[in-house]
């Protein structure tokens, strides 16, 4: 008997994770593929490498939700699989109970909770932050890898460089000019390093009250002001940035809070949805169709309704607990009815 269950536990736990894996590579394609519309255009141009990192953080962006629609919706598949095939009466004649039939499911639920920490409280803010930084930074490396030999580049509205020649990332006879602040810079040579540029051998021409200052320099290094940032909002700060907004009298101290709340309660329907579409599935007497349309049903109307609590809490006008209860009440509600079914 002992064999037997042990054999049905590994069989539930590799058809949920195949379908899972399946679902991830769908959700994958369709996120990237809409994402990639709002890219700019120059990020097209970046190397192999630099745009499979761009397609990889925009895949992580996005992955706790991943998680969420493709735990409940395997699971789903799983329990209605085990009913139309009628692998379920075989396992109950066996002697096998609902109760132990759920022990595979609670183990996996246990594992995608703690994914479901991880990737709430720290890879989606990461991979947020990452994105806007490395989406910046390929921008602003474009221009610089446009500047050419001989022509004025427009590297800013305010910044203007020339250059007389240009070999394996080094320039020769280098001319900067800042409209803002007026100032000149001269260099018999330069190179960059990321955005910071690197001058030898010149000077620099500074507009004064008395005229005009000249510094000459035998090495200098600056950083160069081009037109182009993405920043990323404070839904991505990290957690502790958001405790010392939340301590502190800044305006958006409840609206950090809102944050930190979602990120810190968002693996805990993981402990219910497994459960949940196994029983949706197993028990309930309808098509395919039915009960995934009844899974994303019950997951938009969860979604939607802690978007509205986690608003209110924003504005200061809602005790967190409140979101807790709805979360355990919600999803507990909705287990027991399909395992009392």
């Amino acid at each position: 008997m002992f064999f037997k269950i042990k054999i049905l536990y590994r069989y539930l736990a590799v058809s949920i994770l195949k379908n899972f894996l399946i679902l991830l590579g769908i959700f994958s394609i369709v996120i990237v593929s809409s994402q990639l519309l709002h890219l700019p255009s120059i990020i097209y141009h970046a190397k192999f490498t630099d745009f499979l990192k761009i397609l990889l953080l925009i895949n992580f962006s996005f992955f706790k939700f991943i998680l969420f629609f493709g735990f409940f919706i395997s699971t789903t598949l799983v329990g209605y699989s085990l009913r139309e095939n009628r692998e379920i009466y075989a396992i109950f004649s066996a002697g096998i109970s609902l109760n132990q039939l759920l022990k595979p499911i609670i183990y996996l639920s246990l594992l995608f909770f703690l994914l479901a920490i991880i990737s709430s409280l720290w890879l989606v803010p990461f991979a947020n932050r990452e994105r806007a930084n490395f989406i910046t930074f390929s921008v602003r490396q474009y221009f610089l890898d446009s500047i050419q030999e001989k022509n004025f580049s427009n590297l800013s509205q305010n910044t203007v460089v020339y250059i007389e020649k240009r070999e394996k990332g080094k320039f020769k006879n280098l001319f900067f000019f800042n409209k803002e602040s007026g100032q000149i810079v001269t260099s018999q040579e330069a190179y960059f390093k990321g955005l910071n540029l690197t001058l030898k051998n010149g000077y620099i021409q500074l507009p004064s009250t008395n005229g005009i200052n000249l510094i000459i320099f035998e090495k200098d290094k600056f950083i160069v002001d081009i037109d182009y940032i993405k920043n990323y909002e404070i839904e991505d700060f990290d957690n502790k940035k958001l405790l010392n907004i939340i301590n502190s009298n800044d305006k958006n101290k409840y609206k950090a809070l809102s944050i930190l709340i979602e990120r810190m309660f968002f693996p805990i329907p993981f402990l219910f949805i497994g459960i949940l579409g196994f029983l949706i599935g197993l028990k309930s007497t309808k098509g395919k169709d039915y009960i995934l349309a009844l899974s994303i049903l019950i997951s938009i109307v969860y979604i939607s309704i802690s978007f509205y609590i986690l608003k209110i809490i924003s504005k200061g006008s809602f005790n967190p607990i409140i979101f807790v209860i709805f979360i355990i009440l919600y999803f507990g509600s909705l287990v027991y009815y399909f395992y009392k079914k």
